[in-house]
């Protein structure tokens, strides 16, 4: 099939009813710039642009199947990872990871909505910290996510201008 052999971003992350955030805005802006992509979701979001009104967390065997399905069906260059939401999706994730070393990954944590719902467990910053971040080539947390970091993170985080960087990476993540 012709698709299989064009490069494909696999997203990973929740989906966004309201459509301004999440797995459906990430395949719009690397659709936009001519890439395909594949998804694996991690969340189904209810949610408006000002509130989110519940979060489904997917099961983590599940996360882990779609994301073994869309690189087997697709030539995939690179991964995009969003809203995790549990420390069990973290690790089935970095499992999956695991299993392909040679797609680099992007990190870009999603620990709370714009209005400031959670939408990372508190006890997930340490499963990804140890068990996904290691695994990534890049990790680009935004500037409104740090507060819901613990304080030696979001300071390392905070003194590291990642506005202004060039690559941003977590201690830890390999160089691209």
């Amino acid at each position: 099939m012709a698709l299989r052999r064009e490069p494909h971003v696999l997203v990973v992350g929740g989906s966004d009813s309201s459509g301004g955030a999440g797995i459906s805005r990430d395949i719009e802006t690397i659709s936009s710039i001519g890439v395909r992509t594949c998804l694996a979701v991690t969340a189904l979001t209810v949610q408006t642009h000002e509130a989110v009104m519940e979060i489904h967390h997917l099961q983590p065997s599940l996360v882990a199947d779609q994301m073994r399905a869309a690189l087997q069906a697709n030539t995939v260059a690179a991964i995009k990872i969003g809203m995790l939401a549990t420390a069990e999706i973290v690790v089935a994730v970095a499992g999956a990871l695991r299993e392909n070393p040679q797609v680099p990954a992007v990190l870009d944590p999603v620990l709370a909505s714009t209005s400031g719902r959670a939408l990372l467990e508190a006890g997930a910053i340490t499963a990804m910290k140890r068990n996904l971040m290691p695994l990534c080539r890049l990790v680009t947390p935004i500037s409104s996510n740090w507060r819901f970091l613990p304080a030696q993170n979001w300071q390392w985080m905070r003194t590291a201008q990642f506005g202004k960087a060039k690559n941003c990476w977590w201690p830890g993540c390999r160089p691209c």
